[in-house]
């Protein structure tokens, strides 16, 4: 299969920028134009969004696991992680990128998509976002994205 090289407008790339830099929105979720290789931002959550008392892990859990519109839908989420520095106790974030491609999906041909422009998609968000790639990881199911939290 030939590589998908998926692009962001130029508003899009600019909000994933603000992102990077000054860490709001604190969520992003971007879909995939399937019959085109354009990615777009579906939804951004501002901090001053974020339900008080609740994180950005909190808001994914409820949108991957109870919102009707992911899922069962491909997306691909970054969004904004604060974590313990396992070195100095320290509190610290990392913006996270992940596919999400829920085992519930219907559409095999979404999933295909994907699978094949993950590649691609990494490439982009480095060239158009500086998001560092090393970070990303894909998902399944929510208990798959809670392992991985743990290893951050």
């Amino acid at each position: 299969m030939p590589k998908l090289d998926y692009t962001l407008s130029e508003e899009d790339g600019a909000l994933l920028q603000t992102m990077r830099k000054s860490r709001d929105p604190v969520m992003v979720v971007i879909t995939l134009e399937i019959n085109e290789t354009i990615a777009k931002i579906d939804k951004a959550i501002a901090a001053k969004d974020l339900p008080e008392g609740q994180t950005t892990v909190d808001l994914l859990r409820s949108m991957l696991c109870e919102e009707d519109q992911y899922a069962n839908l491909p997306c691909i989420v970054i969004f904004d992680y604060v974590c313990v520095n396992k070195r100095s106790g320290a509190s610290t974030d990392k913006v996270l990128v992940f596919k999400w491609i829920p085992d519930t999906c219907s559409k095999i041909r979404d999933k295909m998509v994907y699978s094949s422009a993950w590649e691609g998609f990494k490439t982009m968000l480095n060239s158009t976002a500086n998001i560092q790639t090393a970070n990303m990881f894909e998902a399944q199911d929510y208990d798959s994205v809670e392992d991985r939290l743990k290893e951050c």
